[in-house]
């Protein structure tokens, strides 16, 4: 897919709901279609979130901590950067169309020799299978995420996949409370409508391309964080903040 997205100054808004000035945040709309919302409100990455954003005072300025960066922290973003575009790289292989493309069907002929026409349900689930681990290691890796961006856009990832819980669950595939991906295999291959996987899988504006948008976006954040430490490049203005915390932090309390 090779998504090359720049980051804004409204980037924090995505969690919450699109914009600034969108009273009908993005936790408001799950409220119809999901039974979990309380996870993502309670969970790690709403305490990560708030907790972040209590060190700082309303013009971003560490309250009481240093700002020197540790080498811990340098490589847990060097970590996100390789996870990041991990993921990328199996959500590729999920959109791609064509002639190589998993979701092209396949014909097989039986004893009788009649012919059918299917999905190769096995590729299919071994790609999937491949996002789901690749999107599990980004998860557990953006939970020690200390940069704003970063952490923003992996939660907003959190939640792309919590609107989705419904359909992924007509394909096998379940959120656990560590937010984790779980795909059931005996039901994926053989209980599954490929239908709604290749709607979920397949295509620009679909689940997986949504969130690969936002691992990219985290990729982007992490960089910059990282030539920052290193010295090796400055931040721009697509990667300044315009919002104070204390602002972050109500639009937060708003919706939890």
């Amino acid at each position: 897919m090779s998504l090359n997205i720049n980051s804004n100054n409204n980037s924090f808004y995505s969690l919450f709901g699109g914009s600034s000035s969108n009273s009908n945040t993005i936790f408001g709309g799950l409220e119809g279609s999901i039974g979990s919302l309380s996870q993502l409100r309670s969970g790690s990455y709403g305490k990560l979130i708030k907790s972040y954003y209590a060190k700082y005072d309303s013009d971003g300025n560490l309250k009481s901590e240093g700002s020197k960066k540790s080498k811990a922290e340098t490589g847990n973003l060097g970590q996100i950067r390789n996870e990041s575009a991990a993921l990328n790289k199996a959500t590729d292989k999920l959109l791609s169309k064509g002639k190589d493309s998993i979701w092209n069907k396949v014909e097989t002929e039986d004893e009788d020799g009649k012919v059918t026409s299917d999905y190769d349900k096995d590729k299919i689930y071994n790609a999937v299978n491949d996002y789901i681990k690749a999107y599990n290691s980004l998860v557990d890796t953006g939970k020690k995420a200390e940069g704003t961006g970063v952490l923003t856009q992996l939660a907003s990832m959190v939640t792309t996949s919590a609107k989705a819980v419904n359909t992924l669950g007509k394909v096998g595939i379940s959120i656990d409370t560590a937010n984790h991906l779980n795909i059931d295999e005996d039901y994926f291959k053989n209980k599954a409508n490929m239908t709604y996987a290749k709607d979920l899988f397949n295509g620009t504006g679909s689940y997986a391309y949504q969130v690969a948008t936002k691992a990219s976006m985290a990729n982007s954040y992490a960089s910059n964080e990282l030539a920052s430490i290193t010295g090796k490049k400055s931040y721009t203005d697509q990667g300044s903040y315009a919002i104070s915390a204390d602002d972050v932090i109500r639009k937060f309390n708003e919706t939890t």
